[in-house]
């Protein structure tokens, strides 16, 4: 032990006399600063044992334990959730809380349910939000920051927060207003440089193609994305840029070694990275978090496990299904939109049928099944809109199928031709409403839900149609599809033809 002990202090003064050369003042060894990231995460408890926020909190925990580790997370969480429709995101905050997030971007799905409950969610929550080109009044949105720095062991870590600017499109920000992403992410990062940041950290629930942009041009070391949820670590020798997929399935964990050196007077930075992909099935919940989320769960149960009917046909609300083409599910809920409020047609967006998941034929459904389905809490709206307005609204509505956009058309009382092939703006070839040629002139009644009837997801053609049932009027869509199911026993509802894709 004693030899061990000479070796060491002989090595350590050889080195030490190596930092006296020109003066120069060098640091002995590397920093770790480990980023645990995840996004896109709105369930509260695992699906075949992976993700939930449980599972979640052990990754942070064990990443904690190891030393100089920030949990941040990059949007989406607000909504949409079954629980949210009911107290509007309140339990993910006291969630989050209790995980002790270090730095929060706002996501689009953040203003789901409004403006207000937006500014109410950031008074709640007890972490940095940062909200860096999101503009409420005059300023920062209130509870939130524009940047922060964190010194760990002599490294000076800056970050920021990036909101998509689409958010005004696919959420409902009502006035507050969203700076371009890339602009202020270039300006925040040289003024963090400028504030003496050695590294600079964009939290960016942006497009990847914008994350990419973003990447080359930014001027931060590592972008930690959302909004995609892709699982993804990308380096290319200048920037990290990562995404945790979504619902806590899996955690990126970005892993830099930093060496900081000063000579003649002059600092510099170099680092390498190391990405760790941790599959949250493979990590024990919780208990803490594991028991809160179980109190919310057992809060719900009480309300939403009642059967309404059964469902004699399957019905398929994944992905891929309700926003590439015509879906039993999302012909189920046009129709009872129809009927609700005495519609010639309906459409909805296929991008709010959200459970993601296969019902069996003969499977029974309960009240949670449809909340599931529509958690946003839209309701149904009444327009009065001409024949061409309408058939612009489903040029919008197809003019992203092969990307999967969440704008595709789910409708009743419609058949629609569709030739993919066209460019986009001329790709619906007939429309027939209930069996007649649809007329350019002729005035109809159009059921759609609140967030389309002001413009959402690009059917800037329904704020042209004059407001039937307004939405002070309206009533919530999940609860419209409860009554149909519970009134009508059993449906059968299948794919028939109403959009057909060539």
């Amino acid at each position: 032990m004693l030899q061990s002990r000479s070796v060491a202090a002989f090595r350590a003064g050889l080195l030490g006399l190596s930092l006296l050369v020109s003066g120069s003042v060098l640091a002995q060894e590397a920093v770790t600063i480990r980023f645990v990231q995840t996004n896109d995460i709105d369930r509260m408890s695992p699906e075949k044992g992976r993700g939930g926020f449980a599972r979640l909190a052990t990754v942070v925990k064990e990443e904690r334990a190891k030393g100089n580790a920030f949990f941040i997370h990059a949007g989406d969480t607000l909504s949409p959730s079954l629980l949210s429709g009911f107290d509007k995101g309140a339990h993910v905050i006291d969630i989050l809380n209790r995980m002790g997030v270090d730095a929060m971007a706002p996501g689009n799905h953040e203003f789901d349910l409004g403006p207000d409950v937006f500014r109410a969610r950031m008074a709640d929550a007890k972490f940095d939000v940062l909200a860096t080109n999101i503009v409420d009044g005059n300023g920062l949105p209130a509870n939130t920051k524009a940047d922060k720095i964190v010194d760990v062991q002599g490294i000076k870590v800056g970050f920021f927060g990036l909101t998509t600017e689409d958010t005004p499109i696919a959420s409902s920000p009502g006035d507050i207003k969203f700076r371009s992403t890339i602009d202020t992410g270039r300006a925040k990062a040289k003024e963090l440089r400028e504030k003496g940041a050695d590294i600079v950290v964009a939290i960016a629930h942006t497009p990847l193609e914008v994350d990419m942009i973003l990447a080359r041009s930014a001027g931060a070391d590592v972008i930690i994305g959302g909004h995609d949820e892709h699982l993804l670590a990308f380096y290319d020798g200048k920037v990290t840029l990562t995404e945790s997929e979504s619902q806590g399935n899996y955690v990126v964990v970005t892993e830099l070694a930093v060496t900081k050196a000063t000579k003649d007077g002059k600092t510099s930075v170099t680092w390498s990275p190391n990405f760790r992909i941790v599959d949250s099935a493979t990590v024990k919940p919780d208990p803490e978090i594991e028991a809160v989320v179980k109190g919310y769960e057992d809060k719900l149960s009480k309300e939403l496990d009642v059967e309404i009917g059964l469902t004699e046909t399957p019905l398929d609300s994944r992905r891929a299904t309700v926003r590439g083409g015509e879906a039993a599910m999302g012909n189920l809920v046009a129709d009872a939109m129809k009927a609700a409020v005495g519609a010639d047609v309906a459409i909805t967006n296929g991008g709010g049928l959200r459970a993601d998941k296969q019902y069996q034929a003969g499977q029974k459904l309960t009240r949670r099944d449809i909340l599931s389905e529509m958690p946003f809490g839209n309701t149904t709206v009444l327009l009065e809109l001409t024949g061409d307005k309408l058939k612009a609204a489903l040029e919008n509505g197809v003019s992203q199928v092969r990307e999967l956009g969440g704008r595709f058309p789910q409708v009743s009382g419609m058949v629609v031709e569709v030739d993919l092939k066209e460019p986009v703006g001329s790709r619906v070839k007939s429309v027939k409403v209930n069996g007649e040629p649809l007329d350019p002139a002729k005035t109809y009644k159009v059921a759609t839900n609140d967030f389309m009837a002001r413009g959402g997801d690009g059917y800037r053609a329904f704020t042209d149609g004059k407001q039937l049932v307004d939405v002070s009027a309206s009533q919530l869509m999940a609860g419209q599809v409860i009554d149909y199911v519970t009134k009508a026993g059993k449906v059968a509802p299948k794919v028939e033809g109403r959009v057909v894709l060539r």
